[in-house]
């Protein structure tokens, strides 16, 4: 077995499933606003001056919005889901839950694995650090049934190995060659000596245009030159 990973079966988050941060966050500014207002409208509308006590309770409140602040910077996302059943790609098939699918059969195939336990979120500025590498998904029809998994990625080596196992698939034609499936592949990775062969010897077969190829690996100038000589004279 090449590769393999936990598949991920999400559940429908729980109305404001907030994490911890969030909470303390979301709801110390909120009632910090809507008790403000109460004051400003006692004291203005009413002509009544409070004591510098009645503002007390508005650093407290901040107190605990700068407590979700730092308890943020050590936070992962909720996981909304639960791991059951293994997905893993084999030489020559892909297995899901046991059931092995070769690869020469598979239809309207898509991998995306590019979420790991532990990478910063997009709202890590105001939300949970990190997150739990559960947004990576395979989908694909197999004699007519359609099958969509969900997967885990527990670290950034476990993404690094999915990467090194597709390249090493699809380089090898084990999954026959369409275009999109080299989309599977992150810039970071198609730098790889391997995948830069491969691209190679689709230019020489005709079946890619060079600067397509080029385009591709995401080569500079002075590179580009280098593989026009070696691939596309």
């Amino acid at each position: 077995m090449l590769f393999s990973a936990s598949i991920f079966i999400p559940e429908k988050p729980k109305f404001f499933n907030l994490t911890l941060s969030e909470k303390l966050s979301y709801l110390s500014i909120g009632t910090v606003i809507l008790y403000g207002l109460i004051l400003l409208l006692i004291e203005r509308f009413l002509g009544y001056k409070l004591s510098q006590y009645f503002y007390y309770p508005i650093a407290v409140l901040l107190l605990f919005h700068l407590a979700g602040t730092f308890i943020r910077l050590a936070e992962f996302e909720n996981f909304n889901g639960y791991l059951k059943g293994k997905i893993a790609f084999d030489e020559d098939f892909l297995v899901v839950n046991e059931i092995e699918y070769n690869y020469s059969n598979l239809q309207d195939l898509v991998i995306y694995g590019n979420s790991f336990s532990g990478e910063k979120t997009q709202n890590y500025r105001s939300g949970p650090m990190y997150g739990n590498g559960t947004k990576n998904l395979i989908s694909f029809t197999y004699d007519g049934i359609k099958v969509e998994k969900y997967f885990q990625l527990n670290s950034e080596r476990h993404l690094d190995e999915l990467q090194e196992v597709l390249i090493h698939i699809l380089t090898t034609e084990k999954l026959p060659y369409k275009r999109e499936y080299l989309d599977f592949i992150n810039d970071e990775h198609r730098s790889f000596l391997l995948f830069e062969l491969f691209i190679g010897k689709l230019i020489r077969e005709k079946r890619m245009e060079c600067k397509e190829g080029i385009n591709l690996i995401g080569l500079n100038s002075k590179d580009a030159a280098e593989f026009r000589i070696k691939y596309c004279s």
